[in-house]
């Protein structure tokens, strides 16, 4: 998950003016680009990188529109082609002209999706182009090019094979990709909770996200303002000492209240999580996703980042329903479902690894626990999905996958995506 900064947040806060301030740059500076290859000194790529970077700003300003009903709306005015009920979460390296979305697809969170290809001080453009119904898993990579067909699965931390490698309907998982046979499918839930909701649900998801993007920014506004009037009188009567100390306690006192707001909307709004499969157009989702990025835009980067590697971490987590043992050690502050994260005492969770305790396939979010005994280390940027249990003493290589389901054994070595034994090298 991209996290929201907070200064940068803070620039977010004109609500809809920045949405197109920074459409009017990206189409002032560069009008539609053609597939193609250009010099790194060229007009065109100068161009093209300012648009780099209002999109790659936008996912910490704009962080709260990502995975919502406006979403779509944002890529269309970069100049995507977005199909209708596509959703699209925080996507990176995106070249919105060469950027087609079919109908219904699903982009998750931290997918490069269709970044430019530069080599020998040339930059490559090619089309980037889903296919219907398709879905892309969390950090997946799909290079500039891509041809995805119809209702194909990329699944989490995977490459997508080569155009040609794929036939509608398959499922590929992995890095290098391997084609899955078979997988768990959800049915049961009818077509109106899925795909194609009723104006009503429709209406009520749009209400809830349009708060979930504006209370972040009228947090941050408000407290703005409340510190400003602390410390201008101080200011006024060059007492800067004590200005400077009204300061630190405001931030400590900020970043202190952000978490509590988290909490509150976690224990009212959710109370415990479990379990559960619950379709996409349900309002538990609507309100476990509000929660989540509540807890990105405010919480993660104004308070509970900087415990990131400190004993204060684990506490934070317990308080939000996670299990979490004595001695261990986290760098990262990746978890959602908090009630499904159970990790043994003494454990290591190298940067940015983590558990995953939900997916989005089939339009449907499915919960499930994680479960990791005592003494356990987590690489980097390595990822375990739900239902999967690690035993005591089991270690993962840095951007290692454990699938859904797995059983890793106690003091085992493992490594890869998806995971496989690994043989570490002798001391």
């Amino acid at each position: 998950m991209v996290r929201a900064a907070g200064p940068a947040g803070q620039r977010g806060a004109g609500g809809g003016h920045p949405i197109l301030l920074s459409a009017a740059i990206r189409w002032l500076a560069l009008p539609r680009l053609q597939a193609g290859c250009w010099s790194v000194h060229s007009g065109v790529y100068y161009r093209k990188w300012l648009t780099n970077q209002i999109q790659e700003s936008s996912l910490q300003i704009l962080h709260g529109l990502y995975a919502t009903v406006y979403a779509p709306f944002w890529y269309r005015i970069l100049g995507a082609k977005i199909g209708r009920g596509a959703e699209i979460s925080t996507a990176m390296g995106v070249v919105p002209d060469m950027l087609t979305l079919g109908d219904d697809t699903f982009i998750a969170d931290a997918v490069m999706l269709g970044d430019e290809e530069i080599d020998g001080g040339w930059m490559t453009l090619r089309p980037t182009r889903i296919g219907h119904r398709s879905f892309v898993g969390n950090g997946a990579y799909l290079p500039d090019g891509t041809d995805l067909p119809e209702d194909v699965l990329i699944g989490v931390q995977s490459r997508v094979p080569e155009n040609g490698r794929v036939r509608p309907g398959e499922t590929w998982m992995g890095s290098p990709p391997i084609n899955l046979p078979a997988r768990e499918v959800t049915s049961g839930f009818p077509d109106t909770l899925t795909f194609h909701p009723s104006w009503l649900r429709r209406i009520g998801r749009s209400t809830v996200e349009a708060v979930r993007i504006v209370l972040p920014l009228a947090l941050i506004i408000a407290s703005g303002y409340l510190t400003v009037i602390k410390v201008l009188p101080y200011a006024e009567r060059d007492q800067w000492g004590m200005a400077l100390w009204a300061l630190c306690l405001a931030g400590l006192l900020y970043g202190v209240s952000s978490f509590a707001v988290v909490l509150a909307a976690k224990w009212l709004l959710i109370g415990r999580y479990v379990p559960r499969a619950a379709p996409m157009w349900t309002p538990f989702v609507w309100l476990s996703e509000a929660v989540t990025n509540l807890y990105e835009s405010i919480a993660v980067p104004n308070f509970v980042n900087f415990l990131r590697g400190t004993p204060f971490l684990p506490w934070a987590f317990n308080l939000l329903g996670c299990r979490i043992g004595r001695g261990v050690v986290m760098d990262t502050t990746d978890i959602t479902e908090y009630d499904c994260v159970e990790i043994g005492a003494g454990s290591v969770l190298n940067a940015w690894s983590g558990p995953q305790t939900h997916l989005f396939e089939d339009r449907v979010m499915k919960i499930g626990q994680v479960q990791m005994g005592a003494g356990v280390v987590l690489g980097s940027r390595s990822t375990v999905l739900y239902d999967s249990q690690l035993g005591d003493g089991a270690r993962l290589g840095p951007l290692s996958l454990v699938m859904k389901g797995e059983r890793i054994p106690a003091h085992s070595h493992w490594s890869g995506s998806p995971t496989r034994p690994w043989t570490p090298p002798p001391a």
